[in-house]
């Protein structure tokens, strides 16, 4: 277990970079479109979560106090951690930027929710449709990846009806740039627009 957190105490480190990144993408429609973009549609999901405040750097503390309460509690995981920013940093000082760390854990755990903490609970997000991209390993700086993917969705029509998050899926432990990094954008597709 300490392994798989170390790797995701990583790639929390490059979020607020990444969040930053995206949102000048989002405008620029010139980047060239990526061609490892995959559209899914997700199954609703239960997650275990927790919502950090402050600056980026010190949420593996968060991170490791969500591991600690699932080990506690017999939670068991389902898939790797992800987090997405609920405000925008852009314009938030660090200490009220927001970030929401959830981990997907099977559905036994929804009998925990509402009874975790003020900040901690269980949830079900909803089902949807996601645009995926996967920075590859090697590639030290995800800003091509990024700008790739929301370059491909504004071309293609689609809207993007929620944050980007991001995920690494558990590897061996170590730098960033040998670490497979996924983010993934909610959308609704241009026929459902209206």
């Amino acid at each position: 277990m300490g392994k798989k957190r170390i790797v995701q105490i990583l790639a929390m480190v490059v979020i607020s970079e990444i969040i930053i990144i995206s949102a000048i993408c989002s405008r620029d429609s010139q980047a060239e479109p990526v061609s490892n973009v995959v559209i899914r549609d997700i199954g609703p999901q239960v997650v275990l979560y927790s919502i950090h405040r402050g600056h980026y750097e010190t949420v593996g503390l968060t991170v490791n106090e969500l591991y600690k309460l699932a080990d506690a509690k017999g939670i068991c995981f389902t898939g790797p951690v992800f987090t997405s920013y609920l405000n925008d940093p852009r314009i938030q000082l660090p200490e009220h930027w927001l970030i929401e760390i959830r981990i997907p854990v099977n559905r036994d755990a929804m009998k925990f929710a509402g009874t975790l903490g003020p900040m901690t609970d269980v949830k079900i997000l909803p089902a949807m449709k996601i645009a995926t991209a996967v920075k590859p390993k090697g590639q030290d700086n995800p800003d091509t990846t990024i700008c790739s993917l929301y370059s491909w969705i504004k071309k293609r029509g689609y809207r993007i009806v929620g944050g980007m998050w991001q995920s690494v899926p558990c590897e061996k432990p170590g730098n960033y740039a040998q670490m497979k990094t996924e983010f993934m954008i909610p959308i609704e597709s241009p026929t459902a627009i209206q």
